[in-house]
C-alpha cells in the first residue's frame, strides 16, 4: 500500500500554491480511471470541483458529487474509481504549525467526514475561484476563506453530534449489503417504524441523495464490477444486481451513468 506525502495525489496538478503555511492542489482526473489502495500522512481537505467519484474504504463505498467536501484524517486507508467524466477537486493541506492553532481551536481533522452542506459548498467555490483567478490582495482573502470554512465546519460539528442519524446508517446498511432485494420506502420504513415519507427525507439530508437513487447508484456501480471483472451474460448481471431484467438494467444505466451500458463494456 502506498504512504502519500504531503502534497502528493494521484491525477495530475493543474496548480498549486502556498500561503503561508496552508498549501492549495487543484488535480484533475480522467474518466474510469482509479487509484490504489492508499493513505495519506497529511490529513487535508479534498473538495469536488467536477464529477462524481467513488470513495471506497473497508467498510463503505460512497459515491462523491459535486460540490461535496471530504475531510480527510492522515493515515486512513482508501481507494478511489472516477466515474465516466473527468473529475477535479480542490485539497487543502494544513502545515504543523496551522494545525496545531486549529487544534487549540477545537477544529480538527480526527474523523473521515463527509459534508453535504450548500453554505459550506459555497465558501469552498469562492476559494477555487479566487484560486483560479487571483486577484488583488488574494493571499488574504483566500487564507480568511479557508478559516472561516474551518470554523464553519467546527461548529456545524459541535451542532450535529448530538443527532447521529443511527437509524439512517442502519437503512444504509442494509441496501450496501442487500442491494439486489426488492427494496421500497414501505418495506424499509418498516425496519424501524418510521414513515416513508419522513425516512426519504431523513436519508436524503445525510446521504444527498433519495433512497431509490442511492439504492440505484448501488446496483450500477456493482454492475460496472461485474463488466469489467467477468464475461456473464447482461441477464445474468440484471438479476444478480436487482434489476427485472436486461431491458430494465440498460435503461436504468443510460439514466444514471450518460452511457450506453455496451458502450461502458467496450470502454471497461
Amino acid at each position: 500500500m502506498e504512504a502519500l506525502k504531503s502534497g502528493e495525489y494521484y491525477g495530475t496538478t493543474k496548480k498549486a500554491i502556498n500561503i503561508g503555511g496552508i498549501s492549495l492542489y487543484e488535480q484533475q482526473y480522467a474518466p474510469l480511471s482509479s487509484s490504489p489502495l492508499h493513505y495519506h500522512q497529511r490529513e487535508h481537505f479534498c473538495f469536488a470541483l467536477k464529477g462524481a467519484f467513488h470513495e471506497i474504504d473497508q467498510k463503505d463505498d460512497l459515491v462523491i458529487d459535486e460540490g461535496q467536501l471530504l475531510i480527510y484524517p492522515k493515515n486512513r486507508e482508501h481507494k478511489t474509481v472516477i466515474r465516466e467524466h473527468a473529475r477535479n477537486c480542490l485539497f487543502v493541506e494544513f502545515d504543523t504549525p496551522w494545525l496545531e492553532k486549529l487544534k487549540d481551536a477545537k477544529i480538527t481533522f480526527d474523523n473521515f467526514s463527509v459534508i453535504n452542506n450548500q453554505h459550506i459548498s459555497h465558501l469552498f467555490f469562492r476559494i477555487a475561484n479566487e484560486f483560479r483567478k487571483p486577484g488583488n490582495a488574494s493571499n488574504l482573502l483566500l487564507e480568511g476563506l479557508i478559516l472561516e470554512s474551518a470554523v464553519e465546519l467546527s461548529r456545524r460539528d459541535l451542532g450535529e453530534k448530538k443527532l447521529v442519524p443511527y437509524q439512517v446508517k442502519k437503512i444504509r446498511s442494509l441496501l450496501q449489503e442487500n442491494y439486489a432485494e426488492k427494496w421500497t420506502l414501505d418495506n424499509l420504513a418498516t425496519h424501524l417504524n418510521f414513515h416513508p415519507v419522513y425516512l426519504n427525507k431523513l436519508f436524503k439530508q445525510y446521504f444527498g441523495k433519495t433512497i431509490h437513487l442511492y439504492l440505484e447508484d448501488l446496483r450500477i456501480e456493482r454492475v460496472c464490477d461485474k463488466l469489467k471483472t467477468t464475461d456473464e451474460p447482461i441477464t445474468n448481471i440484471a438479476f444478480d444486481c436487482g434489476f427485472n431484467d436486461a431491458s430494465h438494467l440498460c435503461k436504468v444505466f443510460a439514466k444514471r451513468k450518460g452511457v450506453r451500458l455496451m458502450e461502458y463494456k467496450m470502454m471497461a
